[in-house]
């Protein structure tokens, strides 16, 4: 095909230019390339360092000097307002704590920087990377901080395990029975909580604890936004259990105001389809930026028993489905998974 060609089909239409790459295209038929393309956020051509000239001279053009490009990275499960509250709260994964005194040592540090009755929180521990190799407890948070609630978030997100002074703001005592798809770790000897909570992050987080101030979140969704581009991440999958129309606002809004860059497909609650059908909200409503994902619900057997139940299940999934959602069912267990 003559040069012409090209350069009159490509002058007007590229934006961005990359060139002098060495190009992974994952694609069998042409593996490698040196140039890639873009109009609009879009690749429209892939090819060699000399098809350069084929562009129009004004056309942004990036000199990779030989370093390796790749198709960005999709995160499928990812929880955004949960990574925003780790990055701004304590690292307990195994990478900073592998026992429970480093717990311990990590909280203790922090309440020289915290006003005493102000919430400490934690996240990330995982208790078979602990040299205990067990939960902590209220007993050993205590220790640690007798003055500041503090509440740990397991690796999981499905647990959590809150001192003493947590507990009480929690109203969490012996009398507390567990609540629906929760329960209240209990020691065997008092029948007093432990601290350790199961099924109850959510709840903690909206009732209990006060939320992130807004300098904190756009600070905070910053952040995540630096790690996932880092790690070459353009897209994500939010599959919090959580999302509504509240959430779809927080999304739109650091989409347009340029804090959070990776395109966005948002999972929302069951519980929040009425809200998303009265705002014309479907599967697929948004754009290429933000759009409706699936509807997600938690099946768990927390208690030995299906929650929710298997017909209130069928009725959820055949609700969604009139409506025409896709479904996300988070099951682990061996019961969850089979109903």
């Amino acid at each position: 095909m003559p040069r012409n060609f090209y350069k009159s089909l490509f002058m007007q239409t590229a934006d961005l230019i990359l060139y002098n790459a060495n190009v992974i295209t994952v694609c069998p038929l042409q593996p490698r390339a040196e140039l890639v393309a873009i109009r609009d956020g879009s690749i429209i051509h892939v090819g060699g360092n000399d098809e350069i000239d084929s562009f129009a001279d004004n056309i942004k053009r990036i000199d990779c000097c030989g370093k390796t490009v790749v198709p960005g990275f999709n995160d499928a499960h990812i929880h955004i307002q949960g990574y925003v509250s780790r990055l701004l709260g304590l690292d307990c994964s195994p990478a900073s704590a592998s026992s429970i005194a480093d717990i311990e040592n990590i909280i203790r540090h922090e309440t020289a920087h915290i006003r005493q009755g102000g919430w400490i929180k934690a996240s990330g521990y995982n208790e078979f990377y602990l040299a205990e190799n067990r939960h902590p407890t209220r007993h050993d948070l205590d220790r640690a901080a007798p003055h500041h609630p503090v509440k740990l978030t397991h690796r999981s997100l499905h647990a959590c395990v809150l001192n003493s002074l947590g507990l009480s703001l929690a109203r969490i005592s012996i009398e507390t029975l567990d609540p629906p798809g929760g329960m209240i770790d209990r020691e065997v000897d008092t029948g007093e909580p432990s601290g350790l909570l199961f099924g109850m992050n959510a709840y903690i987080n909206e009732k209990v604890i006060p939320p992130l101030n807004d300098d904190e979140l756009m600070r905070g969704t910053g952040l995540v936004n630096h790690s996932l581009l880092s790690c070459g991440i353009t897209s994500i999958q939010d599959a919090s259990v959580r999302n509504g129309l509240k959430q779809w606002e927080y999304f739109s809004r650091i989409k347009r105001e340029g804090v959070f860059t990776p395109r966005v497909s948002l999972m929302f609650s069951n519980y929040a389809l009425y809200h998303l059908e009265n705002r014309g909200l479907v599967a697929g409503s948004g754009d290429n930026n933000l759009r409706v994902g699936p509807v997600k619900i938690i099946l768990d057997e927390v208690r030995g028993r299906l929650n929710p139940a298997p017909q209130e299940l069928n009725e959820i999934v055949l609700r969604a489905h009139m409506a025409g959602y896709q479904l996300a069912i988070h099951a682990v267990e061996e019961g969850t998974v089979e109903a």
